[in-house]
């Protein structure tokens, strides 16, 4: 079958021409024949060329309404639809597809008629094709496993039939099938690639341990059949990496597959970061960083230009995964400087565009030409407009209170003086630089509005709850040392790490400071143009995948500013990602870690309880407000323990199975009830998870996790 661009006029004569078929005629064979030659020759071009893509989809759903139980139409439409990120009727072409299947197979082995159905590996092949859309965007565990178990069927049937075997049709000589069908063992293997995908999904949306087990257990003997059958392929071997990594920690086997998939495809994005975080996880920084560097340096220019938006997004968490690794070995100084030269360079590299280029970007289909428009007038009120993310309702205010709850205090830290000078030119402040009577500078208008607007309806009644908690969810040195004179358990180098603030001071540098007006400023042109040039694009996805990129490299440079101590300048970097979709669970459970630093301890607890009442099982958030609980006095211990014991029991067990904070919690609180068992149990597991942790959770380095 000869490849043919669409063309307009030629699909409006060809529909017209067409007429609906009788009962047991086959579709018109020109326009069936047209619909899946076009879409062949659209896939060759590497699915890059958007400019007529919805045009096709138009002729698609036109050409569904003049054929009858054509399953090459709805196979065009799946392709087509899940390029263009319309994954509703996506799904919807799938499932009639699979259900014309069905009956079709079924009717050729009573031997009756059933016009235009697909051969059986072709079935099998569209849907793996399918099951890998569900999986990648739709993310519903619940359909994912049904279509699975289907898909798992078809595969018995091609499995049990010869070659010659595999067309079930009872029209063989219709147009529309193909003479060679593509190779079986690819196929198999890329079907049992995508029954891997989905129990993987599966496993991670498990509501407990066993089931956990059990999906990833049928993840693991899916992925083992697709090597079976092609032992180079690319995605099985990604997959299947990730998954030994993230669900057995097994880093040995995970970092065989990786590099047998590096010399099949060494410029592959996802294996790079899975190599990255392995590395990390055997704390050979140095190798990890060059693993990042080396992937973000080989996709320059032209090239990252026409990624898709996938690919864009993991160059982008390579570098969010290399800027973690420069704190870890150099320092939060030194990663903060990396960020504005290394971290802003790269997205606005990644996601600028102008209208020549337009067509290369993923999910950017369009028949008109799109012109972006010119940067508007400084206004204030619209600018004042803009701010508004969160609701305009009656809050209290926020102010530092220190051990005896009066207000005042100064920034925590050594480096005050230094403190100071950052925060000056920070357009985030409109007043002068001359300190309020309690030693402290007077937050902004837009620092209240963007900080402090939490409806009161959204949080606990926490007013009673004293300032004794320690900054950054740090165990306190007491229960460090307790914990570390423990024969029966012995901590690993990370975690003894990550209890001290003093490693974090040590690591300091005396460079000069960066602040997020410095930020801002050098980056003016770059990340607030390309956000605003992806809004005046028609396109939801692009939208989504620009703004949540822009808005995790925001609260990456919010942590960053909150370790090195510097509250002004993280108030600042939350109120951009704030600003970049609005007031959700990550932004206020940022806020929140940024009062606990400053022991502002009930802003600290309403953030959280926003946090959770946004997302009820946002890890974090629960890591965060169990700390905050757990360290109340004795007097109001119990019922503030009762409550931290049911948010870490279930957490463990859903969300934050893989949290290591959540199970050293939660064996604190085993210890102070005098259940030594489950002491041993939570803290094992806190052990085993920290010395297989890598700089950043494995769930980073999974391509397709582009909209939060």
């Amino acid at each position: 079958m000869s490849p043919q661009t669409f063309d307009p006029a030629t699909a409006t004569a060809i529909l017209k021409a067409a007429k609906f078929p009788r009962s047991g005629e086959p579709n018109d064979p020109e326009l069936v024949s047209y619909a899946e030659r076009t879409v062949a020759s659209w896939i060759r071009r590497g699915q890059h060329d958007r400019l007529h893509a919805r045009a096709l989809a138009d002729f698609l759903y036109k050409a569904a309404a003049k054929t009858y139980h054509c399953q090459v139409i709805l196979r065009c439409l799946l392709k087509v639809l899940t390029a263009l990120g319309n994954y509703t009727d996506a799904e919807r072409a799938f499932v009639t597809y699979l259900d014309l299947a069905d009956k079709g197979r079924v009717r050729a082995q009573k031997g009756s008629a059933f016009v235009d159905i697909d051969n059986a590996l072709t079935t099998v092949e569209t849907a793996a094709e399918g099951l890998q859309m569900l999986v990648r965007y739709v993310r519903d565990a619940g359909k994912v496993k049904e279509m699975a178990e289907i898909l798992r069927g078809w595969i018995v049937v091609v499995s049990a039939a010869g070659d010659s075997q595999t067309n079930v049709a009872a029209d063989k000589e219709t147009s529309v099938q193909e003479a060679v069908g593509p190779n079986k063992s690819k196929v198999l293997s890329t079907s049992w690639t995508a029954v891997g995908s989905a129990y993987t999904l599966i496993a991670r949306s498990a509501l407990n341990n066993s089931a956990r087990d059990s999906d990833a257990d049928s993840a693991r003997l899916a992925f083992d059949m697709a090597l079976t059958f092609d032992e180079y392929n690319i995605e099985a071997l990604y997959e299947y990496s990730l998954l030994l990594a993230e669900f057995y920690r097994d880093l040995d086997g995970a970092e065989d597959l990786v590099r047998k998939g590096r010399e099949v495809d060494a410029g592959h994005l996802g294996l790079a970061h899975i190599l990255a975080l392995i590395l990390s996880a055997r704390e050979k920084h140095s190798e990890a960083r060059e693993v990042c560097r080396s992937a973000v340096q080989d996709t320059t220019g032209e090239q990252r230009r026409r990624m898709t938006l996938v690919e864009k997004r993991v160059v982008l968490q390579l570098r969010m995964t290399e800027i973690g690794l420069i704190e870890m070995t150099e320092g939060v100084q030194a990663a903060l400087e990396n960020v504005s030269d290394g971290l802003f360079a790269v997205y606005n590299e990644l996601f600028t565009w102008d209208e020549d280029t337009v067509e290369s970007q993923i999910h950017e289909a369009s028949t008109s030409a799109i012109s972006f428009p010119q940067p508007p007038e400084k206004n204030s009120e619209k600018e004042k407009k803009r701010c508004d993310v969160v609701p305009a309702v009656s809050v209290p205010a926020i102010a530092v209170t220190d051990d005896n709850g009066e207000e005042g205090g100064e920034p925590i830290g050594d480096d005050e003086d230094e403190f100071q000078r950052d925060v000056a030119p920070s357009p985030f402040s409109n007043s002068s630089s001359t300190s309020n009577s309690s030693g402290r500078k007077p937050l902004s208008n837009t620092e209240k509005q963007i900080l402090d607007n939490i409806p009161q309806d959204l949080i606990s009644n926490t007013s009673n709850i004293p300032t004794a908690i320690l900054a950054d969810m740090r165990i306190s040195s007491q229960k460090s040392r307790s914990l570390l004179q423990k024969k029966s358990l012995i901590l690993p180098r990370s975690i003894r790490r990550r209890l001290s603030d003093a490693s974090i001071r040590s690591r300091m540098s005396s460079k000069q400071p960066i602040t997020a007006a410095s930020i801002i400023e050098k980056n003016k042109g770059g990340a607030n143009r390309v956000l605003r040039n992806s809004l005046s694009l028609d396109d939801t996805e692009l939208k989504n995948i620009s703004m949540q990129c822009l808005r995790e490299v925001w609260l990456l440079v919010a942590g960053l500013f909150r370790r090195r101590e510097k509250w002004n300048e993280c108030a600042a970097a939350i109120a951009e990602a704030t600003k970049l979709g609005g007031a959700r669970e990550d932004t206020f459970t940022e806020r929140g870690f940024l009062m606990h630093a400053e022991d502002r301890i009930v802003d600290a607890m309403e953030a959280f309880e926003a946090a959770l009442t946004v997302s009820i099982d946002y890890v974090p958030a629960i890591v965060g407000i169990s700390t905050v609980l757990l360290n109340l006095p004795d007097k109001e211990q119990p019922m503030a323990r009762d409550r931290a014991f049911v948010l870490l029991e279930t957490t463990t067990k859903l969300e934050g199975w893989d949290s290591s904070e959540a199970c050293m919690l939660l064996g604190d609180i085993y210890k102070s009830i005098g259940s030594e068992e489950q002491v041993r149990e939570s803290w094992w597991r806190c052990v085993q998870l920290e010395e297989t942790r890598p700089v950043r959770r494995w769930r980073v380095a999974w391509m397709w996790d582009t909209v939060a």
